[in-house]
């Protein structure tokens, strides 16, 4: 699994963000991030983190982190 890419996000997001995402079988839609996060035990905030994630298909947990990296900073890559 792919856990530092073009832009390194990966290691901005929160270890349990990361822990989920290395959990995570790819490529996946949101949908399948968040249901991976809940049997995971994510809390809220990681939650609804991944809910604000655009609704298609992410290849690597690059592309995941890329994503949130633009939700919470509000900055492209």
């Amino acid at each position: 699994m792919e856990t530092e890419g073009k832009g390194g996000f990966i290691t901005e997001l929160p270890m349990e963000a990361q822990k989920i995402l290395k959990n995570t079988d790819f490529p996946v839609k949101r949908n399948g991030i968040i249901e991976q996060a809940r049997k995971s035990g994510a809390i809220p905030d990681i939650l609804r983190g991944l809910g604000m994630l655009p609704d298609k298909e992410y290849n690597n947990s690059e592309d995941v982190a890329e994503e949130l990296h633009k939700i919470y900073i509000g900055v492209s890559s």
